[in-house]
Order: C-alpha cells, then structure tokens, then sequence
C-alpha cells in the first residue's frame, strides 16, 4: 500500500466516515499511526500530485502532474456477472486497444477494480498535457469502453438470467445491472490495493489477470491473504494511446452536441431534399472513409434529418454507410449513436463547414463555389434544392412589397428572412 501511496492524496476511513482531506502518507510509521488513530480503511487519489497536501480548489490543475484510470465494476445483483464483466473488460482493453499493462483487484465488496497506469498514457495529446485533461479524458476512456462492450454486455446479463432488470424507460441498459461506472470528479478516490472494505471486512486484493474466474470472496479474507501481486503494472511504452485518441474523438463528438444551440426550432422541409442537391462534402463522406468515422456519423445523422429524413431512413442510410468504410464502426457503437439520436426532440444541423475537427480535418471538404459561400451543408441543400427554410408549408418568396431583393439567408442553417431586425436575432441565437 505504501508504494502506491506516492505523490496521492490519501483519504483514511474510520467507523465514523472519511478523515480530513487532504492528507498524505509518506512513511510507514504514517501508515501505522493511522491505524492506531482507529483506521480501518484506506482511500487514495486517482490524481497524481507534485504535493497533495497543497491540494486546494484554485491550484488542482498547477499542482496535478498526471492520473491512473481506475475502473470501477459494480455488481449487486450477481458476483459471477462481475467477474464476467471483469473477463470482458480486460479482453476489450487488450484485444481493441492493444493495452497489456492492466491491473484487476477485487474492490472488497461486490465487484473488482481494472487499472491502467497513467504511464501508458501519452504525455500530451492534441497538444495538451495529459495531466490537464483531468476529469474529461478518463471519463471518455470509460464511455468508449461501455460502448464497445455493450452488446456483449447485454448477452452476458441474458446469460445470469437478468435481463429484466435491464429494462428502462429509453430502453435496455445493461450497465444498469452490471456498472462500469463513469461518474469520475474532481479528486475521485479508489479503495487502494490491500485496504479493508469497512462493509466487508475483506481485503481489496489485486489478483493475477487469467485469476478472475477462480477467485472467491473467501480468497480475501485476512487470513487467507498474501502480498503478492502488484495492482499498477510497468508498461511497455504508450500502450493505451489508442484508448486515449478515441477517447478525444468521442469528446469532440459530444462537446459538438451539447454546445449546439437548440433554442430555436428547427424545421425540416415537408419533403426530403433529393441526394443530387447535397453538397459534394456529404457525398464524399458517404463514399466511406479510413479516419474520423465516429465524426462523419455526428455529421450525417444530423444532416439527413435536418434535410427531411425520418429517422427510420436515417438509421437505414447510416448502416448502409457504414458498410462502405474502410473499416466499419462497431456495430454497438452505431447502435447506440442511434438510439440517443432518435431520443432527441429537436433537429440540430451539423457543425459548419469551418468547424475544428470536422470536414477539413477528416480530408471530406469539397468546397465547390456554393460551399464556399454557405456555413453549413444544410445551407448547401436547401440553396441548390430551392427550398425555403421558412416554416414547413410555407413557400419562399419575394416579400410583402412584391420586392425582387433576395431575402437575408442565416449563414449557419440556411433560414430566410425578409426583415432585417429578425434575421440578426436569428443569427445571433443561431449556434450561439
């Protein structure tokens, strides 16, 4: 415990709660001063810091100098569904992403705890520092993770005989039954390897990796332990830059949703817009693609929808897409882009043409004459098809007067105004 103990905050549990925070633990006599003091369990810091006990709100990220993902299995319902989820979750990591420096321990209770050491991380990514990608990165590993184990998932609680308890009001959700939990804040804490569990009375004891199967509550009984087996293990170079670059990706694709304005509504035409007035970026995107797959999904289930599509077309064009990948997508991660699409009320348009990460970036963008005069592939659309952006119904025209002036077109989605006052609110509000 004391080797793992370095540069974290740790965080004693007495009967009454947690201790004060911050706190550290340097030497051995601090370890058993703790005990004396009535300790009966010990947290640490997934953090790393230059000195924890200087931790305060205005200085985390001056003082932070890098993180462990700590991944945390918790499982009520069925022990031998964590220890299943625990199996799958160490083949993703090694399988998918090419991680061997992996780590499991029994968390001390109802589950098991999966480390990756923030050595097999890259020291900067997108030209950012590791370390100040705290919380967001790690959070992202572990939804890019759920994702691409959640149809396996779902087959593994059929087979312990939950399924019911997976249902939802949106749905099926096996994480409801077996958590990988990814609920990571500023500070999180970890039971650190060989604590007790103060519920239990067991030890949160690191095993072997190919020892999940064969391992028993009873194997953590203080009696039966022996400290044997290290919980972070040494990589072998960035072993988990992979995870880490999926991880920005799936970042970038959720900041873009959740930074959209959808304030105002948006109409979509009455009737679909043919393919032949779509801009020649979308139809580059949908000749299949070798890099930035999981933006061109974002891209194209936004644009299909804001062009007329119900969604029932959407999901049929999106699958035949993905067919024309290089290599496809995962179907769960499809799968559930999907479903959180359909759920949503409001239609978004997708990024605009000048957006980071996005068209020019994944080498789509086309940028013929009226491309490079419009903001949004939408814009593209609705311009080449001659459609109104107007309400649904309503057909474009020249204005109240007869007047032959063009009307004032919203550079982002493509909407038409005849007097200036509104298109400028309109403008202002659009995309934020």
């Amino acid at each position: 415990m004391l080797g793992n103990a370095e540069y974290r905050e740790m965080v004693p549990t007495y009967e009454s709660g947690f201790g004060h925070r911050p706190d550290a633990v340097n030497f051995r006599g601090d370890l058993e001063q703790l005990v004396e003091d009535g300790t009966v369990a010990f947290h640490g810091s997934v953090e790393r810091w230059r000195n924890p006990l200087l931790i305060d709100e205005s200085d985390q990220d001056a003082l932070r100098n890098g993180w462990d993902l700590v991944m945390d299995i918790d499982c009520d319902s069925s022990f031998e569904l964590a220890k299943d989820t625990a199996r799958l979750l160490l083949d993703t990591l090694e399988t998918q992403f090419e991680i061997n420096a992996i780590g499991v321990k029994f968390s001390g209770n109802r589950g098991f705890h999966v480390s990756v050491p923030g050595a097999a991380f890259p020291d900067r990514i997108d030209d950012k520092k590791m370390s100040d990608l705290y919380p967001k990165l790690p959070k992202a590993c572990i939804n890019v993770l759920r994702e691409e184990m959640e149809d396996d998932m779902r087959g593994l609680v059929r087979k312990h005989g939950l399924e019911e308890e997976m249902s939802t009001s949106h749905g099926v959700d096996p994480y409801q039954v077996a958590d990988l939990e990814n609920n990571w804040g500023s500070r999180h804490l970890f039971r650190m390897p060989y604590s007790l569990h103060d519920s239990s009375w067991l030890v949160s004891l690191p095993i072997p990796k190919d020892g999940i199967q064969d391992f028993e509550k009873s194997d953590a009984e203080i009696s039966e332990v022996e400290v044997d087996t290290e919980f972070f293990r040494e990589p072998e170079g960035t072993e988990a830059g992979s995870l880490a670059v999926e991880a920005m990706d799936w970042l970038e694709e959720h900041t873009q949703d959740a930074d959209v304005d959808t304030s105002g509504e948006f109409d979509a035409p009455d009737e679909a817009i043919d393919p032949e007035h779509w801009p020649p970026t979308i139809h580059n995107i949908l000749d299949g693609l070798e890099d930035g797959r999981k933006r061109a999904l974002l891209i194209l289930v936004n644009f299909l929808q804001a062009v007329g599509y119900d969604f029932d077309d959407v999901e049929e064009r999106i699958w035949r897409w993905n067919k024309e990948n290089s290599e496809p997508l995962n179907e769960a991660y499809v799968r559930s882009q999907l479903g959180w699409h359909r759920r949503q009320d409001e239609i978004v348009p997708p990024p605009n043409y000048d957006s980071d990460g996005y068209y020019r970036d994944i080498q789509v963008y086309e940028g013929d004459d009226l491309e490079e005069k419009v903001a949004n592939p939408v814009s593209y659309a609705f311009r080449k098809s001659g459609k109104s952006r107007e309400s649904s119904g309503e057909q474009q025209n020249s204005g109240e007067n007869g007047s032959d002036e063009e009307n004032l077109v919203c550079p982002y989605c493509g909407k038409e105004y005849e007097i200036e006052a509104y298109y400028r609110e309109h403008v202002r509000k659009c995309f934020g």
